[in-house]
């Protein structure tokens, strides 16, 4: 039997990819950490914290043919703070980290709708350099 002990938590990214069809803000997952690579940062135990600012979409009206157009922008700021192994405070580390991600809703052919998304974050950790990550999907199926 594998003790909890045993086990590590990982974190990094923003979790999304290329071209995907899972939710696009990502961010928001309990494992990402934008700024970071992924899985740069583990720990056996964490505490985590987010503060996001989603902003009204943008609807455009005639942008674009009748077979590919612009629908809405939706941007969004956050915030989150990481903190690892907190139990060993050889061991602990606090990092923080702030990003936006803009998300582009495009309509293709009355049918389809397509969600491009674009994000940047930096993450800060005393003693470390600032990290940076940026980050750039296509949503293609609901």
């Amino acid at each position: 039997m594998t003790s909890w002990r045993e086990l590590d938590f990982y974190f990094g990214g923003f979790r999304n990819n290329w071209v995907d069809h899972r939710e696009e803000k990502r961010y928001r997952e309990r494992d990402a950490f934008p700024g970071l690579a992924i899985n740069e940062i583990g720990g056996t135990n964490y505490a985590r914290a987010m503060a996001e600012w989603n902003l009204p979409p943008l609807r455009f009206r005639g942008v674009g043919t009748p077979s590919f157009y612009l629908t809405w922008l939706r941007p969004a700021l956050f915030t989150s703070v990481l903190v690892t192994n907190a139990d060993e405070s050889a061991l602990r580390r606090t990092i923080s980290n702030a990003g936006a991600q803009i998300d582009l809703r495009l309509g293709l052919l009355s049918r389809l709708e397509l969600t491009l998304s674009a994000g940047y974050a930096a993450a800060f950790e005393s003693g470390q350099p600032t990290r940076h990550e940026g980050m750039l999907s296509l949503k293609i199926l609901r």
